[in-house]
């Protein structure tokens, strides 16, 4: 059975003459699905694929997750998840 995996994606992108830092901590089984949450996620922005340059991806540690919502959601040893009908 596959483990998912906490990793961080450290990207730049080009506007108006200025480069912007972008990362997330992304969740997946994957590499290749991380990557393709990420560029969805940046996409929401406006920010086309092909104008993010990545710089580094690493596989992290739960812990070191820097979203508290994710971290706390990720470390509870019995995360729950209520839906409102």
């Amino acid at each position: 059975m596959s483990e998912i995996k906490t990793y961080r994606i450290r990207g730049r992108y080009r506007r108006t003459g200025k480069y912007y830092l972008v990362y997330k901590d992304i969740r997946a089984l994957k590499l290749e699905d991380a990557l393709e949450k990420f560029f969805s996620e940046v996409g929401r922005h406006g920010i086309k694929r092909h104008e993010v340059e990545i710089l580094k991806i690493e596989e992290i540690d739960p812990a070191d997750i820097r979203n508290i919502k994710l971290r706390k959601l990720v470390i509870a040893e019995s995360p729950a998840l209520f839906i409102e009908e």
